[in-house]
């Protein structure tokens, strides 16, 4: 595994979009606002990091998910603020904390807001306009409308088939009637990895699809034969290793962290409380990491080659090597037998 997707499976899933939605913002914009981004000179971006809303009515502390400073190609106006929210699921206050961002920003920079919110949850419709009106003694006193994604609306078939990359990486949130979760997958995957993108943004679009495209709910024997019958297989079958490793390292860094607030308020009577709590934390995130190795890894051999010997199972608890997990995961795509990994 890379520093890089190491580095991505630390993120957040809030995180992992900030930085997808940054690093892709052009192509973002072109396929999603298409109008829009013909008016924008995408050689003179600059991301606006660190704004934080603290003056909001009852003390609301809020940071913008996305916020880029871009100029226009020609006429007024030339410089222009591009808002950027990513909702997991919708809330019946968004409309309003859109008006919120959006009046703000436009007072605190003095430049117009062309806002957006992507839903990372159905209903939504796909691409549309949601608008927030403020109303008073039966009048409406002012309008906000800005442009909604609901990303699990669109159909999968049309993004899988987009010029960028970024199309079939976000695929593995939408909708299909005709492929399921693995062959929407392994084709987006396909996609990535046979692009001409530098290593980075390969293993960023890979974690997206990791983090949405269900590989972990499908059975291994599924995931090796739409392997097989594509192309470049051995290349996305360690991304899609990279993305079951995801998976386990959530389970046990969840678990890891209970244990670890635990251990540390014990450590923390006689070391001092945060101290102790801080520590606490660390070894138990570190075990909760490894632990979830362990975990994916039996779950991988039992998907390969049914049930285990409880001696083998043995043998890999008692492994405390990220790196030798790690590498056996790998090995069980090549493996024939559980004897070829040597355990």
């Amino acid at each position: 595994m890379t520093d890089e997707e190491l580095r991505l499976l630390r993120m957040t899933h809030d995180q992992l979009w900030k930085e997808l939605l940054w690093t892709f913002f052009r192509e973002f914009m072109e396929m999603f606002a298409s109008d829009a981004a013909k008016e924008l000179d995408f050689e003179r971006l600059r991301r606006v990091e660190g704004e934080v809303f603290t003056d909001l009515p009852g003390g609301r502390r809020r940071t913008p998910d996305l916020l880029v400073e871009a100029y226009t190609k020609e006429g007024e106006p030339e410089l222009i603020l591009v808002h950027v929210e990513v909702q997991r699921r919708r809330s019946s206050d968004m409309r309003r904390r859109m008006w919120e961002y959006y009046a703000l920003l436009r007072l605190r920079r003095n430049r117009p807001v062309y806002p957006i919110v992507v839903y990372l949850t159905r209903g939504v419709g796909g691409i549309t306009r949601e608008q927030f009106d403020e109303r008073l003694f039966g009048e409406t006193i002012c309008s906000l409308r800005y442009l909604a994604i609901g990303l699990p609306d669109l159909p999968a078939e049309q993004y899988l088939g987009a010029p960028s990359p970024l199309g079939p990486a976000v695929s593995a949130l939408m909708r299909s009637d005709r492929l399921t979760p693995i062959e929407r997958t392994v084709l987006a995957m396909q996609r990535i990895t046979q692009s001409d993108l530098d290593e980075a943004r390969r293993a960023l679009l890979s974690m997206v699809v990791g983090a949405y495209g269900e590989l972990t709910s499908a059975p291994w024997d599924d995931v090796q034969s739409a392997l097989a019958a594509s192309e470049g297989g051995v290349d996305m079958g360690k991304r899609i290793v990279t993305v079951f490793e995801r998976w386990g390292r959530e389970q046990g860094v969840e678990e890891g962290i209970e244990q670890g607030i635990e251990q540390g308020i014990e450590q923390g009577i006689e070391q001092g409380i945060e101290q102790g709590i801080k520590q606490g934390v660390e070894q138990g995130v570190a075990e909760g990491l490894m632990r979830g190795q362990r975990r994916l890894l039996l779950a991988q051999l039992r998907r390969r080659f049914g049930e285990l010997n409880p001696v083998l199972e043995a043998r890999i608890e008692e492994i405390r090597d990220p790196d030798r997990l790690e590498d056996l995961a790998l090995r069980v795509l090549d493996a024939n037998t559980v004897a070829d990994l040597g355990l």
